[in-house]
């Protein structure tokens, strides 16, 4: 039976957790300490026990200059010993109560081929540089530090962002929740600053056994992006970095090499609202997000 989910299923999907293969969270405390939620969250029961759930989330997308609500599926556990029946009918339902709640619905994955069945489309990459300090020929950091004020964190995203498409709005209540969220996570914000005190860049970043790992960075210009890779790159010999699809990293840093990841798939719910909605002509959700001419942006789905 599928139906939706109650507070009293906790106890039940922490367990199930534990019976799955799901990569989507580093243990069951990063998932019900953050974000487990759940009156929005669907599970699968058969003969009492909850086989499969999903959580479907909900965020404000920019497409084409216009706010659009996105479900977002993330949290999805099944019971592997059973294989993938239950969490199959449980996201074939769930995807298709999205076609009448939201325009647009986005699944984090690195296995798009799993979602083709049902409707989804390969639509974010990322690319993952590996930049270690003989790469760098100024390693200079000065003017970063952890001191920011969410007002300037705010007016940096935004102008970043506004080169791209596809990207989340981030308010104030987004900003404070997040900050919220780095420190349970034991992330790092890092902000650099020019020699005018003015804020031109940000990262993002933790720090693992054998290397940095920055998950966004954002920079007004050349000299931001330099000194913020080199304050990471002062605190282990090689960093990981990840940007969008199309932030061509090796102008900077012409030696530096990277991989692409697919990061997530969607699908335009309803593409003839859509078309009507942009005056266009998409006859698919890849169409539909190039529409607007610009690179798509999405890093959300790592928080």
């Amino acid at each position: 039976m599928i139906r939706r989910g109650r507070k009293e299923d906790r106890t039940g999907i922490f367990d199930l957790y534990g019976r799955s293969n799901s990569s989507g969270f580093v243990n069951r405390e990063d998932y019900f300490a953050r974000k487990f939620i759940p009156e929005n969250v669907i599970v699968n029961e058969v003969n009492g026990h909850i086989c499969a759930s999903v959580q479907v989330d909900f965020c404000p997308l920019m497409i084409n200059g216009r706010k659009l609500a996105a479900g977002t599926l993330l949290g999805q556990f099944y019971d592997y010993s059973r294989g993938l029946k239950d969490i199959n009918a449980l996201i074939g339902e769930v995807t298709e109560q999205q076609k009448y709640r939201t325009l647009i619905t986005i699944i984090p994955t690195d296995s798009p081929k799993d979602y083709g069945k049902y409707g989804f489309e390969e639509i974010y990459r990322k690319r993952v540089y590996t930049i270690s300090r003989s790469h760098l020929d100024n390693a200079s950091y000065k003017g970063v530090s952890k001191d920011f004020a969410i007002d300037d964190l705010m007016k940096l995203y935004d102008g970043f962002v506004s080169h791209f498409n596809g990207y989340v709005h981030r308010d104030r209540r987004y900003w404070n929740r997040l900050i919220e969220l780095l420190r349970f996570k034991r992330y790092n914000l890092a902000v650099f600053r020019d020699e005018e005190n003015r804020p031109q860049g940000y990262m993002i970043y933790y720090i693992e056994a054998g290397k940095v790992s920055v998950v966004e960075i954002i920079y007004n210009n050349g000299t931001a992006l330099t000194r913020l890779v080199c304050y990471a790159l002062r605190l282990k010999s090689s960093i990981r970095l990840y940007t969008s699809e199309n932030e061509d990293l090796t102008r900077a840093f012409p030696k530096i090499r990277y991989r692409l990841e697919t990061t997530a798939v969607a699908r335009i719910n309803d593409l003839e609202m859509f078309n009507r909605l942009f005056n266009a002509n998409a006859r698919s959700s890849r169409e539909a997000f190039a529409l607007g001419g610009k690179p798509l942006y999405l890093s959300e789905e790592y928080y």
